[in-house]
């Protein structure tokens, strides 16, 4: 996997460079690495036959699609992960975004996650690294025991083993009943001490939820009635960290984030990497609006949700 992954990075600074026609320098700042690694990639190419008077696709991704789709979002990087017919989609995405985290991650950097399937999909493939002074922080709080694995708690915990990293705790759940008892939770040393490692994130991996789970009513007491209502009648499309919006990207604030324990909107939109994991069509409206209010700057998905996506996208 390892092997491939690394051929999928040799293929995409080919086809931006012989392709597109990006300079090496804006290849660096669009795959974050230095200019050096892209100029010794390009050499690579050649000397493994990658380059000759084409490029040779990559069989588990779409390099066309791909670039395509970056410049129709204005993201920096999409990675469209090949699924195979009724194969779970999460085990293929979180493969290829853990590699992609792998890539990228730097000494001191701190790491934050949300919550969900996608990112806990994304742990299980994490590789060891070599950097050094690594944090992973939540970013946003527990939810509930039924879900441990997909938890943001669980999830930093096994990121953080794997990585040699330390871990930020909450140690609080989600959401709270209400705003007096947030604010008096939010001034506990433990909770600064977690929230001071939100603000600093180098990385944020996150998960999109779609319309369906931000209207899902198997949890009643994490949003309101009226709340929802609200989010309802503003045409809420999805939510990362638990800032809702619509199709647009527009914050919605219905006063759920009065009693939330979550990365703030602002913070959250100062993460250099904010990295999007997402699977499934009924994702696409959610995968838009987040794009559009700027909560990622790199998105991960399957291709058939792709696929949808640039539809959707074309046919405005």
């Amino acid at each position: 996997m390892a092997d491939l992954e690394q051929n999928s990075e040799y293929v995409k600074v080919a086809y931006y460079y012989y392709k597109t026609g990006l300079t090496q320098d804006e290849i660096a700042k669009k795959m974050f690495m230095s200019r050096q690694r892209v100029n010794r990639i390009l050499k690579k190419c050649l000397e493994l036959g990658i380059v000759k008077i084409s490029i040779q696709e990559c069989e588990q991704r779409d390099v066309e699609l791909e670039t395509q789709l970056e410049m129709m979002l204005g993201i920096n990087e999409m990675l469209v992960v090949e699924i195979a017919p009724n194969d779970d989609p999460y085990a293929p995405v979180g493969s290829v975004a853990a590699s992609f985290l792998n890539r990228v991650i730097q000494n001191d950097f701190i790491i934050g996650f949300s919550r969900g399937r996608a990112l806990s999909a994304v742990v299980d493939h994490l590789m060891a690294t070599d950097k050094t002074d690594l944090t992973v922080t939540q970013l946003v709080g527990g939810l509930n025991a039924e879900e441990t694995v997909i938890n943001s708690d669980s999830i930093v915990h096994r990121a953080a083993e794997t990585l040699n990293a330390k871990p930020r705790f909450m140690y609080a759940p989600i959401v709270l009943e209400n705003k007096e008892l947030r604010d008096a939770l939010i001034k506990e040393d433990i909770y600064q001490q977690a929230y001071q490692s939100m603000k600093a994130c180098t990385i944020a991996l996150v998960g999109i939820g779609d319309r369906s789970q931000v209207f899902n009513s198997s949890h009643p007491n994490f949003i309101s009635g009226a709340e929802l209502d609200y989010l309802n009648r503003n045409h809420a499309v999805g939510e990362v960290c638990t800032h809702y919006f619509d199709i647009d990207g527009k914050l919605i604030q219905s006063g759920i984030e009065d009693r939330v324990l979550a990365i703030d909107h602002e913070s959250l939109l100062k993460v250099p990497f904010r990295i999007g994991v997402a699977c499934g069509v009924e994702k696409v409206q959610a995968i838009i609006g987040a794009v559009r209010g700027r909560f990622i700057n790199v998105l991960i998905t399957d291709k058939e949700t792709a696929q949808q996506l640039k539809t959707a996208l074309t046919s405005k």
